[in-house]
């Protein structure tokens, strides 16, 4: 039988596996209460971003652009990759579910990464955002990919996560 590599996790992944957890399970808790659909002001447009990962691939940067009002969909490339093993990830697609409140933007979705590496562990990932509109035209955002190894999936897959954080405009 081969023998299980697994990740040694440092302790700034394990804060950020708890935070995407808990983000999710708030995610879920919006999506579920009734007021959450209330407080939804999510229109459509288009949201260009640039991200870098701070976590485990500090230096690779991530372009991608988001489609949509609360549904919406999402592509992207990796403009420049740092600290990625063997098999480099080149671009991803996504689809994804938006809740805004004022400025603030919380996302729940699914991404498609077309190469598998350390830090995704398999091509579909879950896409976890939270996104502040500095103005009507510019907003930061984090956003994690992870397949959810840390929630009791696919545990033998290596899963360190995509931690971006970047600026876009919005159209």
């Amino acid at each position: 039988m081969p023998e299980i590599e697994y990740s040694n996790p440092s302790r700034l992944s394990v804060a950020a596996g708890r935070a995407a957890i808990s983000g999710l399970l708030l995610g879920v808790g919006l999506l579920l209460s009734a007021p959450s659909f209330a407080l939804d002001e999510t229109k459509a447009d288009l949201r260009l971003s640039v991200s870098d990962d701070f976590v485990h691939a500090p230096g690779s940067v991530v372009v991608s652009a988001r489609y949509g009002g609360a549904w919406g969909a999402r592509l992207g490339f990796w403009a420049r990759e740092s600290h990625v093993e063997r098999s480099r990830a080149h671009f991803f697609a996504g689809i994804d579910y938006v809740w805004t409140y004022s400025n603030w933007r919380a996302g729940l979705g699914a991404a498609w990464i077309d190469e598998v590496n350390d830090l995704n562990g398999t091509h579909w990932d879950f896409d976890v955002s939270l996104g502040y509109d500095l103005s009507s035209r510019v907003f930061v955002e984090y956003r994690h990919h992870s397949h959810g190894r840390k929630l009791g999936i696919r545990k033998n897959a290596s899963n360190d996560g995509w931690n971006l954080v970047g600026v876009g405009v919005i159209f």
